[in-house]
């Protein structure tokens, strides 16, 4: 599998799936070249006539038949209850060589990532969010995309219930939290031993890169970066006080 992303890494998203009972509708991209691969999604089975997380009007730009500048489609929460974190997977099928290949990439929003940031903006039922898919993304010259497929992996609920079985999409969750956590821990150590001086540790948050000494994997520093950059927008806008009350105990 031969692609490349032209994105930051901050802009990896995230998912993969499980089948139960699904219904597939086609529509035709909207490129700048009349590029002939098509989306598929597909939905979850209804419940009572509905379709309890609904993903509509996808939208694509494409430039070239190996190519995705652009990639959004709205979720819909059809359901009677908040979502607190969802992974949608995206595959894309492509021809190389005169041979078909597949690979999944993947998309979620966690509205629970972390306390410090709360969950008050959990997703509501009735209401929609966008979602981007993590483009531009970029095929080796020769080939050409063919149909992408978008599903509903894993969902989590305020009451602590669940759709899916808790594969890529609830690990990939998962890890990011787990990036988070670890990441503040880290904070804290050297807060505590720097005087508890925020002044002292701002160079470390501002810093771009996560250190290498936390060991984190790929969606444990995304998770970390996450947190940063929290971190900094509070410093920001509420100002030093609110950020160094995460750094005492019992926050």
């Amino acid at each position: 599998m031969r692609f490349k992303f032209l994105t930051s890494i901050a802009l990896i998203t995230v998912i993969v799936g499980v089948a139960l009972a699904w219904r597939s509708t086609a529509i035709r991209s909207q490129s700048r070249e009349p590029a002939t691969f098509k989306v598929v999604i597909n939905q979850l089975a209804t419940k009572d006539g509905v379709i309890p997380i609904e993903i509509i009007q996808p939208t694509i730009s494409s430039s070239a038949p190996n190519k995705l500048e652009d990639f959004t489609y709205i979720i819909r929460n059809n359901s009677a209850r908040a979502i607190s974190a969802v992974a949608i997977s995206k595959t894309i099928t492509y021809e190389e060589g005169g041979e078909l290949h597949a690979t999944s990439l993947y998309s979620m929003m966690d509205y629970a990532f972390h306390p410090d940031m709360g969950s008050a903006k959990l997703f509501q039922p009735g209401t929609q969010t966008l979602m981007e898919a993590g483009g531009p993304l970029s095929f080796s010259e020769g080939v050409v995309i063919k149909e992408i497929t978008l599903k509903v992996d894993y969902a989590s609920y305020d009451d602590n219930s669940a759709y899916g079985p808790g594969g890529e999409g609830k690990r990939r969750i998962e890890a990011m939290r787990e990036g988070a956590r670890e990441y503040k821990n880290w904070l804290e150590q050297k807060y505590s031993r720097a005087g508890k001086s925020l002044a002292t540790i701002l160079p470390l948050m501002q810093a771009p890169i996560v250190p290498e000494e936390l060991k984190l994997s790929l969606d444990q520093t995304l998770g970390a970066d996450r947190y940063r950059l929290y971190l900094l927008k509070t410093l920001q806008t509420k100002g030093a006080a609110d950020v160094e009350r995460y750094f005492k105990p019992n926050q």
